[in-house]
């Protein structure tokens, strides 16, 4: 870990409070990645995939240390992330090598959406630039786990559908009901949202299987379980 040494302020305007909450969530995300990421690569054999994660762990650090260098800038406390403490490199491997390419994948699936919304909401020039920079570095991690997930054959791609054979309008309001009354066929929009959705809740449901064979607390290990049993629910 980095010494929280003093900064040089390069900003006369102060954070406001999307840019705080959108560098907090961050620092959350990528400490909690950079914890699972250091764990995955104790015991990864995989030697095409180790260097991905490596360059993945790499992106994750070089995130917080920014974010570091931004609060202290600003005289404003670091948060209390996950740390080296939360990880326990002596526990078994529990998910087989090709889970860490997921993991990659999954991570900066979403860091595209979050990093893009978030960025956004700012418009200080320095903060502006670290969330730019993020959605550049996860679309260029993205292409690469699925690429790799293509190559040893374990991407799952969402549905193929009929194309339509032409334009046709939405004419009555019973549309809108059509998962409910009178039955119709998914769209395009509405199937890429329930595989994405339960692909999600699929990965979810992985972690804290894998979570719940290891946790020592009995409170947090039943809390995982929990969690696990309503992510299956929603599916």
């Amino acid at each position: 870990m980095s010494s929280q040494k003093p900064q040089e302020k390069t900003s006369n305007i102060d954070l406001c409070c999307t840019e705080i909450g959108g560098l907090w969530g961050v620092y959350f995300q990528e400490s909690m990645t950079e914890c699972f990421l250091v764990y995955l690569l104790h015991h990864l054999q995989d030697k095409e995939i180790i260097p991905l994660a490596e360059e993945a762990l790499s992106i994750s650090q070089k995130r917080i240390d920014k974010i570091k260098q931004i609060f202290l800038a600003e005289n404003f406390p670091i948060p209390a992330g996950f740390s080296e403490g939360d990880v326990n490199l002596a526990a078994p491997p529990l998910f087989h090598d090709t889970f860490t390419l997921s993991f990659i994948y999954m991570m900066n699936r979403l860091g595209m959406i979050n990093f893009s919304f978030t960025a956004s909401n700012n418009v200080r020039l320095d903060v502006l630039d670290f969330f730019n920079e993020c959605i550049h570095t996860s679309t260029e991690m993205f292409g690469k786990a699925v690429r790799m997930m293509l190559e040893k054959g374990i991407y799952d791609r969402p549905p193929k559908m009929n194309y339509p054979q032409k334009i046709e309008y939405v004419e009555k309001s019973s549309f809108i009901d059509g998962l409910f009354g009178m039955k119709r066929p998914l769209n395009a929009i509405e199937l890429s949202e329930i595989f994405f959705n339960i692909e999600r809740n699929y990965f979810s449901v992985i972690v804290m299987l894998g979570f719940a064979q290891v946790l020592e607390d009995k409170k947090l290990r039943e809390f995982i379980k929990r969690g696990k049993k309503n992510k299956r629910a929603a599916d």
